[in-house]
């Protein structure tokens, strides 16, 4: 974005924001009957259950470490403490020994203490590269496979699963993790189908799940297999901890996203309402964390997205055999339409979420780009400024409504002139914009009666309050875990199945806490597409923390 140079570096995440109410962060078993205990006594007590007395950095799992975890035990290990006992006793210790007390007699052996997030990052990988070895390309999508295989995950960890099908092998997935119902759920939601995925150039197969220098290679991984995976995670996360949120976690993992989402959020939202539990807000894929100048972390939540205008030019002609050809044909109908749209420049747009997004960025900015972000409404007046604003592809399609050829279909043989040819377009509009009236524009610029042109997906825009209680849990997020980050609300050339929980009233937010440099966002939809282990790992930590600051009631 706005042309910075972005670099990858580690990010080595601060010691756990889950902690038990302690104050010296000591556990029940580290007081004596006076209620203290020496240093010696703790450190034994430490090394008999293999834990450190301090947290260290430890690098990536890679394959020897993942093959040798597999098999191993999947509860969750107490970390270390960071600093010596004191002899405090705190409101909470009657609670935390009942726990200590319940794991001693064979219950869940780990408190909601510092989770073991290496052990916890080596078994997202695991389960991420299982469910990109299923593959859901859609079409056809086949996504209920890979539905059973994170139904029995949950399952395994004592969480109630439902996988149920739009139609067959169309299949999503609904679990439900109770809170303490102070307040509304709160929805997870990503989607299990992936786009189509040509082995050519890939470094591994696109549905190896590879792992290779702290990456998982495979398609999904990013979009969005991954973000089911770590939503996946944080309720086992949750769940081992034995502290409930406020709320009931609602995770949603479904069919069809890619083609429009008819067959899985859509689906979902007109037949299975009840599966939504009232929820209040809704998290899933959109934006995430980027890195400004110098490493700097920069959050940004997409609260807004341009719509999809989907449509298929449709030419007509007379067949017949290539060798002797008429005057015009439907494939030179159709290539005339499309020059003309190559040529055609949709008009200059600012609406309000973009010139909002951008003036939150225009302080990271150094002058002049700075004052030009601020007062982009102005700026855009420069020609040269203009220019230059729009040779970065995602700049220029916030500004204006874009449409690109995709598919073309004619003859099936070179010497066989077809009847019917045909394109398709991916449109996208700004918010604000009637398909009508874009549709009419189209057939204005082909200005060709022979062509036809049919809808094939279509929806309102929509957008969320950027000050509501998650994007404020989001801010305390990237206070204490990413050294202060700014928040920005963001508005995003694509689309998710956002809107059609936004149309039922739950304010729902385009959020991944990932820090993905851009060399690892232009593998979304291309190839090599990939995930680092350090991202799971730090994915899963990030989204506990936030569910936990979400505002209680």
């Amino acid at each position: 974005m706005l042309g910075r140079h972005r670099s990858r570096g580690s990010n080595r995440p601060p010691e756990s924001l889950l902690s038990i109410c302690f104050s010296s962060n000591t556990t029940a078993g580290q007081f004596t009957a006076h209620g203290q205990e020496t240093d010696e006594e703790i450190r034994k007590s430490r090394a008999r259950r293999g834990v450190n007395k301090s947290v260290r950095p430890e690098a990536a799992p890679d394959e020897d470490l993942l093959a040798r975890e597999r098999g191993k035990r999947r509860g969750m290990l107490l970390r270390g403490m960071t600093r010596p006992s004191r002899p405090i006793l705190t409101r909470c210790f009657a609670r935390a020994a009942l726990v200590v007390a319940a794991a001693l007699l064979g219950g869940d052996a780990c408190l909601a203490a510092d989770l073991d997030w290496r052990r916890l990052g080596t078994e997202t990988t695991e389960v991420l590269a299982d469910v990109i070895r299923i593959d859901t390309q859609n079409p056809p999508g086949g996504e209920t496979a890979a539905a059973n295989a994170l139904a029995r995950k949950l399952e395994a960890e004592g969480i109630r699963a439902e996988v149920f099908e739009s139609s067959p092998g169309r299949g999503s997935l609904h679990a439900r993790l109770p809170g303490s119902g102070g307040a509304p759920p709160v929805i997870l939601l990503a989607h299990l189908d992936v786009v189509p995925a040509d082995p050519r150039g890939w470094r591994f197969p696109p549905f190896s799940g590879a792992l290779e220098h702290g990456y998982v290679y495979g398609r999904g991984a990013l979009d969005a297999k991954g973000v089911a995976v770590v939503e996946l995670m944080a309720l086992v996360a949750l769940k081992r901890s034995g502290q409930p949120i406020d709320r009931d976690v609602i995770l949603l993992a479904t069919a069809d996203e890619e083609t429009g989402g008819k067959a899985g959020a859509g689906w979902i939202v007109q037949h299975r309402p009840e599966l939504l539990g009232n929820a209040e807000y809704l998290l899933t894929e959109g934006d995430h964390i980027h890195l400004a100048h110098g490493g700097r972390k920069v959050v940004q939540v997409a609260v807004a997205e341009k719509t999809p205008c989907w449509v298929k030019l449709i030419a007509r002609g007379e067949g017949g055999h290539g060798s002797t050809p008429p005057a015009q044909t439907a494939v030179t109908r159709l290539i005339r339409a499309l020059d003309k749209l190559r040529r055609y420049r949709t008009g200059v747009r600012l609406v309000r979420p973009v010139e909002e997004y951008f003036a939150a960025l225009a302080p990271l900015e150094r002058e002049p780009l700075r004052s030009k972000l601020a007062h982009l409404s102005e700026a855009l007046e420069d020609p040269a400024f203009l220019a230059e604003f729009t040779r970065n592809p995602r700049q220029n399609a916030l500004i204006r409504n874009t449409m690109t050829p995709t598919v073309l279909e004619g003859s099936p043989k070179t010497n066989v002139i077809p009847e019917d040819a045909s394109a398709q377009l991916d449109c996208r509009l700004l918010p604000g914009e009637r398909p009508a009236e874009f549709l009419a524009l189209l057939r204005e610029v082909i200005a060709d009666e022979t062509i036809r042109v049919e809808t094939l997906l279509s929806f309102p825009a929509s957008s969320s309050d950027s000050t509501s209680g998650l994007m404020a849990a989001i801010r305390k997020l990237a206070a204490t875990d990413l050294g202060g980050a700014p928040v920005i609300p963001s508005v995003i050339p694509g689309f998710t199945d956002s809107h059609y929980f936004r149309d039922h009233g739950v304010a729902s937010y385009g959020f991944v806490p990932f820090v993905l440099s851009e060399d690892d966002e232009k593998t979304v939809h291309g190839i090599n597409e990939r995930v680092s282990v350090e991202n799971l790992r730090d994915g899963v930590r990030r989204l506990v923390a936030l569910l936990r600051a979400l505002p209680t009631r």
